[in-house]
Order: C-alpha cells, then structure tokens, then sequence
C-alpha cells in the first residue's frame, strides 16, 4: 500500500505512536509500530478508526510497553528486553467473569453479584472510561426511570408492577445488554 492510499487517521496515530514509544528499546518500538500497522493495513478510514479505538491511545500502549520491558541485567549493555506476563484484569478469562458478573449477578447474589462486576470492570484497562461508566449508571438510571414511569404515571398499574419492572426487570435487562457489548470488546481487545 502507497504512503498517499493510507488513510490520515492511520498516519496520524502511527506517527504519534512512534513518538510516545521514544525511550523504548528499538527492537520493542519496531515491533510495536509494524505489528499495529500490520493489524491497520487495508483498512478505511473508518474502518480503522474504529480499530484503533479498541487498541487504546499510543500514549497508553507506550506505557504498557515501558511498563513490561526491562532490561535482563543491570550491568549489560544489551538492548534485550524481557517483557512481564499480562495482569490479570487484561486476560480473557477475567472478560468473562467479569461479563458473567454483569450479566446475572445481581440475580445470582441480589445487588452485590453486580456490584462486584462493576468493580472488576474499572480494574481492568481492557474498557475505556466511557464504556465503564455507562455500564455503572445506565442499569441504576434505567430502573429509576421505569418505576417513576409506572408508580407516578396514574397508568393505573399496580405498585408491584413499578417494583417489578423499575426495580428488577428493567435494570437485569440493561445489565445484559450492557455486558453482552462490553464483553465483546473486552474479548477482542485481551488478544488471543
């Protein structure tokens, strides 16, 4: 692919990924930098636009690089690096307890199954902010919502139903949603 066919947005973050990784060992930094624009290859502009938000920004995969190399010897003057397991909160598995914990904690454990998933969400780097905070509010938000609309909307229903469908229903059913999408991202973003 020609220099003038890769789209901006794939130029622009390529470039500002090789600046951010300055100070990383050039063997790590050139294999950053060629794997991301192997994984970006071929792709338009929105295609990779979408693509690079779930690899996160360059100034975070350079943290994680520095992070995880380390010289093998303090005495050596070799540029080797050896490079630290994942966390914990950046592997599949933890995608799926995590998501398993969104999806039907709180039915499992009533309230505290989801609020642990919440927190195992905000553990872990592999969410943006965004999506952790619309997982933490729109579960709450969306029960507030529906049993003010059937306890306070005179539509004649019962007490029991504003409870069953603002306090239970409606908030099991966003969680779900909510997990089912965070899960995906999560999945794909922990790598094979």
């Amino acid at each position: 692919m020609t220099k003038s066919r890769i789209p901006r947005v794939v130029r622009d973050y390529l470039a500002e990924l090789d600046r951010e990784l300055a100070g990383v060992p050039d063997e790590v930094r050139e294999g950053i930098v060629t794997g991301i624009a192997e994984e970006l290859e071929g792709l338009d502009a929105a295609a990779a636009t979408s693509r690079i938000t779930t690899l996160g920004g360059p100034a975070f995969i350079a943290a994680e690089a520095r992070a995880g190399a380390e010289p093998r010897s303090a005495g050596s003057r070799s540029t080797a690096v050896a490079l630290a397991p994942p966390r914990a909160s950046a592997q599949r598995w933890y995608v799926v307890v995590t998501a398993a914990l969104l999806y039907v904690g709180g039915l499992v454990v009533p309230l505290a199954g989801w609020v642990v998933g919440i927190m195992m969400l905000w553990a872990s780097p592999l969410w943006t902010r965004n999506e952790k905070l619309i997982a933490t509010i729109v579960p709450p938000a969306v029960g507030v919502l529906l049993f003010g609309i059937f306890a306070i909307g005179g539509s004649g229903f019962p007490w029991w139903h504003a409870l069953l469908f603002g306090g239970l229903v409606g908030p099991i059913v966003a969680s779900f949603v909510i997990g089912v999408i965070l899960s995906r991202r999560g999945w794909f973003r922990a790598g094979a």
